[in-house]
């Protein structure tokens, strides 16, 4: 009798907590940098979806006059396009999923030298 009695109560408890547990908000960031819940509830694209949120999330750090490696500590993954052309050299980030932006980042001789924004087409 006492199992049952326990187990029902087991039951009870978690159902509460089950219950005052808010939901976040969909495609919430961290204070970590880290996704708290995914961008939709289909889960289609949700990788791109919460790359952007983290790239957006920081990409304002990002300024003329710094190296390579300084843009990659604070992005904190390859870039999702890349593009090489002499001494220069481009990193794209997907900064809006919603509007399928991307944020260039350009290099001239391994240095920030300028950050555009360029909207795709077809999406």
């Amino acid at each position: 009798m006492h199992k049952i009695t326990l187990a029902v109560a087991c039951v009870a408890l978690a159902g509460c907590a089950a219950s005052m547990t808010p939901s976040l908000p969909m495609g919430r960031i961290n204070v970590a940098g880290g996704i708290l819940a995914p961008c939709s509830p289909d889960h289609r694209g949700a990788r791109a979806c919460d790359d952007a949120l983290f790239n957006t999330s920081v990409i304002s750090q990002i300024h003329k006059g710094q190296s390579q490696n300084e843009v990659r500590g604070i992005m904190r993954h390859d870039a999702e396009k890349r593009e090489v052309d002499g001494f220069t050299e481009s990193w794209g980030y997907l900064t809006s999923y919603q509007n399928q932006m991307i944020t260039w980042i350009t290099f001239t001789d391994r240095k920030v030298s300028s950050l555009t924004h360029e909207i795709v087409e077809g999406h």
